[in-house]
């Protein structure tokens, strides 16, 4: 990791009081954020955020400080995740690479070479190895314990993949969407097929699942749609005015945010209602990316370079100004 924080972080914590919640400004990144992700660990809640700018970072969750970033793309990271308690990070990035980092020293451990852009990744459920996805049109498993192995393949017939989420019910199935085909299509890494697709009626534009796993949430069109993970039934389709770009829902407390290419907003919703309950404004470009945290907060990561951690008036007392 580096050793200084990039211009803009040094600074003191900016807050900045919205229609129901209240801000923290992470500085650093200077391209849009196309993806965040929150790990709660036994050692604390950390934020990690792609960006554009080929420096994914890493934070403190519920602080929003910087502590470190990740050095040695040469081309935009779509996507950046961490394993289950924070000590090891993936990277998925336009420079034709896939990179797997020491999380606790910002050291690459390894690089896994793709022959286009790689835009989705993400760890098993034990950790031991990593899915990549891309404009290949192939979902590949790389064995972390040999990672020099050729990896195993789901071939999706050159389709570009844009979205991969592993299965938090079964651990040999995953999830993925591309950017031609209006469906989630669910594989089975037994076979290494497809054994089912999802009508969506639009394409996805993100996807997503619940801090528990239980849900996935997709942003489809004008309408975020919601499917349980254990049989893929779908759970509620929320129609809103605008084309989406991001969505999270937090299953606990039954809230829901997204975010729109139209708008800089985010607007909050109750999620068995359906009806709008806030709109958070500050961003000054479209909100990319959605996630919320155990306690119930939530960040964004927009097209402006900036992530935004939110609390609810309710618990706003634990971020103020420091």
């Amino acid at each position: 990791m580096t050793i200084s924080p990039p211009r803009g972080i040094k600074s003191k914590t900016f807050t900045a009081k919205m229609a129901s919640a209240r801000s923290v400004i992470c500085n650093g990144h200077s391209r849009p954020i196309p993806q965040i992700q929150f790990k709660d660990t036994e050692d604390g809640l950390f934020l990690i955020s792609a960006c554009l700018d080929n420096r994914p970072m890493l934070r403190d969750g519920p602080s929003g400080d910087w502590i470190g970033s990740f050095v040695g793309h040469n081309g935009a990271v779509w996507c950046a995740h961490l394993n289950s308690n924070a000590t090891r990070a993936v990277t998925a990035s336009a420079d034709f690479t896939a990179k797997y980092w020491c999380a606790l020293t910002g050291k690459m451990l390894h690089s896994f070479d793709h022959r286009h852009i790689v835009r989705a990744t993400a760890f098993s459920k034990d950790d031991t190895k990593v899915f990549t996805a891309g404009h290949e049109g192939k979902i590949r498993l790389f064995d972390l314990k040999k990672p020099d192995a050729d990896p195993f393949i789901c071939e999706d017939k050159g389709r570009k993949i844009q979205h991969l989420l592993r299965s938090e019910a079964d651990e040999n199935v995953i999830i993925s969407t591309n950017d031609s085909i209006k469906a989630l299509k669910i594989w089975d890494l037994r076979t290494m097929t497809i054994v089912r697709s999802i009508n969506t009626e639009d394409l996805v534009t993100d996807l997503t699942t619940c801090l528990d796993g239980s849900l996935i949430c997709a942003a489809v069109g004008k309408s975020c749609w919601v499917w349980d993970m254990a049989k893929f039934e779908k759970v509620k389709k929320i129609k809103t005015e605008r084309e989406l770009m991001s969505v999270a829902v937090d299953s606990k407390r039954n809230r829901l945010v997204l975010g729109s290419a139209n708008e800089l907003w985010v607007r909050a919703y109750d999620f068995d209602s359906e009806k709008e309950i806030a709109c958070n404004k500050g961003h000054h470009g479209p909100v990319r990316t959605l996630a919320f945290t155990p306690s119930g907060s939530f960040a964004s990561g927009s097209v402006d370079g900036t992530i935004r951690i939110w609390q609810w008036p309710d618990n706003e007392a634990t971020n103020e100004s420091k």
